[in-house]
């Protein structure tokens, strides 16, 4: 396969996806806003949009690839190749006007969900960052340098709450963080907060409660910037963690942080 144009198309649907929505960005007060598993699980029209006109490229350019989106759902393919899509990641952001969403389009083997290229586009900030297996990050046309461990007390930590039982423990999540680092920030979306990493605007990423479309092109956008991926169980080499729960920083400095995530979390299912 040519990861080169795994790339090129990823970043053609990425711009298609993030086009539709800042269309709909313009006109906001027209969007209907549903709840999908709750009122923090929001959707638009913004959002079916940008995902139709990401299948629509994908469809265009690599017609027997399958595509696994936020929105509709799976479509199987016959290449062996599957596309992991979500086309407004940070929803709740997006409709109220908040900078931090992103368009997110990775391509993965389907046999063993191997990332090959992804491109998390940021269009608020007019930020794209990009990455294929083997060749960096890159970002504005400058490959990214490899991400460099911060001492503990130096590092600026992008967090989420997670979903479920995971919510009750952000208390000792936070407490276990907030005296050891320099501080945590909680943005609302998992594919900026790695691009943001990948391209040193934060120091680590701890995402737990994800789905492959939140996190698939950030986490290679990391790992080819030189960081490692996992969730507390270990690194997960190659794809995203099969738990959801996203653990992202330099080499240096992961498994510290592993370490003083895991009993915030030991009694959780």
């Amino acid at each position: 396969m040519d990861l080169d144009e795994l790339l090129a198309v990823a970043r053609l649907a990425a711009d298609a996806g993030a086009e539709a929505a800042m269309r709909w960005r313009r006109r906001a007060e027209e969007l209907t806003i549903e709840e999908k598993a709750g009122p923090d699980d929001l959707v638009s029209q913004a959002d079916r949009e940008a995902e139709r006109v990401i299948r629509a490229v994908l469809a265009a350019h690599r017609p027997h690839d399958g595509v696994l989106g936020e929105e509709d759902g799976d479509a199987a393919g016959r290449s062996g190749i599957r596309w992991v899509v979500d086309p407004i990641d940070g929803t709740t952001n997006y409709l109220y006007g908040r900078p931090d969403w992103a368009v997110s389009v990775a391509a993965a083997r389907v046999d063993g969900d191997e990332l090959l290229a992804g491109v998390v586009a940021e269009p608020m900030l007019g930020r794209v960052t990009a990455a294929r297996l083997g060749g960096g990050t890159w970002s504005g046309g400058v490959r990214l340098p490899r991400l460099r461990a911060t001492d503990l007390s130096r590092t600026l930590i992008e967090l989420n709450l997670g979903r479920g039982a995971q919510k009750s423990r952000a208390g000792r999540m936070v407490d276990a963080l907030v005296p050891r680092v320099r501080d945590v920030r909680r943005g609302g979306s998992a594919a900026s907060a790695l691009a943001q990493l990948a391209d040193r605007r934060v120091d680590a990423v701890w995402v737990p409660g994800l789905s492959p479309w939140d996190c698939a092109a950030g986490v290679l956008l990391v790992r080819e910037a030189g960081g490692q991926v996992g969730d507390l169980a270990g690194p997960s080499p190659g794809t995203w963690p099969a738990s959801g729960d996203v653990l992202a920083a330099p080499e240096g400095l992961w498994e510290t942080l592993r370490n003083l995530l895991f009993d915030a979390y030991a009694d959780v299912a």
